[in-house]
């Protein structure tokens, strides 16, 4: 089961080349810190919810500590809304100042996104590189509902792990940028990213889509707040009943 994770930088590609290529999964860029939404993550989001395509998400972490870990959970799970995310809400630790903290602190940071994300209703994961973060912060130190995504290219982790972040040069049929790539290496892992039995296309979410490009919604750059998104998204439909 392979799959890609994918933000802004990959606008232009859709679900549906993801899909003919034989992608099983996606995992989105949602938000950054606890300031920027990744607009182009809407658009995909969409996509996926209307192919009944299984989506999961992540926000690119700049915490240092358990209670910053909790802000940027908050304002990603604000962000969502309740909208279903079955391949679980990860956090991206890559930052420099978070590798240079000790294994303790990095712990408690992610036990705060988990126990918040968890709370929410939602599968909790941390996403790291195996020479950098999983250095440090050892799987077997995380709560046991917490999904491991490793990066390392060029070979197989060593460490046990839900998913593996294998490259980032994938192609895909169609879309002339690359995107990374990924495969499953967990049976819980595989069951979240089956799609419903039911899944079928949403005609009413494809139609909204379509009229919010025809518009010109979600062109701007990224970084936009939460709350400006979804004011513009009710403005937006508010627009299209009055003109009904």
């Amino acid at each position: 089961m392979t799959g890609v994770d994918i933000s802004h930088y990959q606008k232009g590609l859709t679900i549906w080349q993801l899909r003919d290529a034989g992608k099983d999964f996606v995992i989105l860029k949602l938000t950054e810190g606890v300031s920027m939404v990744d607009t182009a993550a809407f658009d995909f989001y969409r996509e996926a919810y209307a192919l009944g395509f299984p989506v999961g998400c992540y926000c690119y972490s700049h915490a240092v500590s358990a209670a910053e870990a909790r802000e940027e959970a908050h304002f990603l799970l604000d962000t969502l809304r309740g909208f279903p995310m079955p391949c679980g809400v990860f956090l991206d630790m890559e930052e420099p100042k978070q590798l240079a903290l000790s294994d303790e602190a990095l712990r408690e940071i992610a036990d705060a996104w988990c126990g918040a994300v968890r709370a929410a209703g939602y599968v909790p994961g941390i996403y790291g590189s195996e020479y950098n973060l999983w250095a440090k912060l050892l799987p077997d130190a995380l709560p046991a509902d917490c999904l491991v995504w490793v990066a390392h290219y060029g070979r197989e982790p060593e460490l046990p792990c839900d998913l593996w972040q294998s490259g980032d040069r994938g192609r895909i049929a169609g879309y002339d940028g690359t995107v990374d790539t990924n495969e499953a290496r967990s049976e819980r892992f595989r069951r979240l990213a089956v799609p419903p039995q039911s899944a079928a296309v949403n005609l009413s979410v494809m139609v909204l889509q379509l009229l919010m490009n025809y518009n010109g919604c979600w062109g701007r750059v990224d970084g936009i707040g939460s709350e400006a998104f979804f004011t513009e998204l009710w403005d937006f439909t508010e627009r299209l009943e009055g003109e009904r």
